[in-house]
């Protein structure tokens, strides 16, 4: 099976070449920048194509030329989420909220993958494969290069200003579903590599807690205690959310998604009701204190 790798010097990209060569598969890469690739992960290839930019469709088309599987690793910028998965016509990045049971409007940037899912039904033989994980592990910690969702912009954890706090709305009991970058390339590349599976929604995740939660495993790992800062129930952060989106507007949407992130997390609209995770029981999942001793910039 020669699988190609939109994307492969993501965070995400580089994390699914050892699994998927686990599975017996060889890896394809495209990307703007193989000097990213560490040289023994690019000598792993079976082969890599540059390309000038998203909409660069020479060297996508002869990136595609005989390939089994294709699993994007872009970023989640609006133009690669809807644009650039259009053109490529392929199995689409969907590592994210459980969207599925969104309508338009709901989560304005997830109206994105929604009008995606549309257009490949309705255009493409294509049969994808979409898979949520909640939000990564690394994003929720705002791990340098992997995104920032601290209070700055409307997140929860914070670990830069010297001790670690948390700003959380509700009553801190909620859920939250947390995935790490390896464990969610692992299961793709198991599911891409198992011929019995047929293409729908999977829903996977590393572990489900609570900030309250999250902030003793935290205590207990690191012997370092948490500032909590409550900032008020789910329905003043609804209401926050609603009147940013507003007045900021939908150029702006990197300045208020965060509240929309968290109301719909919160409130249950985006939880995965039933996990996929016995599908392959071989995988083993990260234990949030394992993550947290190996990241001890957290």
């Amino acid at each position: 099976m020669l699988v190609l790798i939109v994307g492969i010097t993501g965070n995400v990209g580089t994390k699914l070449i050892s699994p998927l060569q686990e599975h017996g598969a060889q890896v394809r890469g495209l990307a703007r920048n193989k000097s990213k690739l560490a040289p023994e992960k690019l000598q792993a290839l079976e082969s890599f194509h540059d390309m000038e930019a998203w909409y660069d469709v020479p060297a996508i088309k002869k990136a595609l030329n005989g390939v089994d599987a294709v699993i994007c690793a872009y970023g989640p910028v609006p133009e690669l989420v809807l644009d650039a998965q259009l053109l490529l016509r392929f199995v689409p990045s969907a590592w994210n909220l459980d969207w599925s049971a969104l309508s338009f409007g709901a989560i304005v940037y997830y109206d994105l993958f929604l009008a995606f899912q549309r257009q490949l039904a309705m255009s493409s033989r294509i049969k994808p494969f979409y898979i949520f994980i909640g939000i990564f592990a690394e994003t929720f910690f705002s791990l340098p290069g992997h995104g920032v969702f601290n209070p700055s912009t409307h997140g929860v954890w914070d670990s830069a200003s010297g001790s670690p706090r948390a700003e959380f709305w509700g009553t801190g009991d909620e859920k939250w579903q947390i995935t790490t970058e390896q464990d969610t390339a692992d299961f793709t590349a198991a599911l891409i590599c198992d011929q019995s599976r047929t293409d729908g929604m999977y829903r996977y995740c590393s572990w489900e807690y609570s900030i309250k939660e999250i902030a003793a495993i935290y205590e207990l790992e690191k012997g370092i205690p948490v500032e909590m800062k409550r900032l008020g129930s789910l329905e003043d952060l609804r209401v926050v959310a609603d009147f940013c989106q507003q007045e900021l507007g939908l150029s702006r949407f990197w300045e208020w998604m965060g509240y929309t992130y968290q109301i719909h997390q919160l409130g249950g609209k985006t939880m995965m009701q039933v996990l996929d995770d016995k599908l392959y029981p071989d995988l083993k999942r990260a234990e949030l204190g394992d993550f947290l001793k190996q990241h001890p910039e957290i």
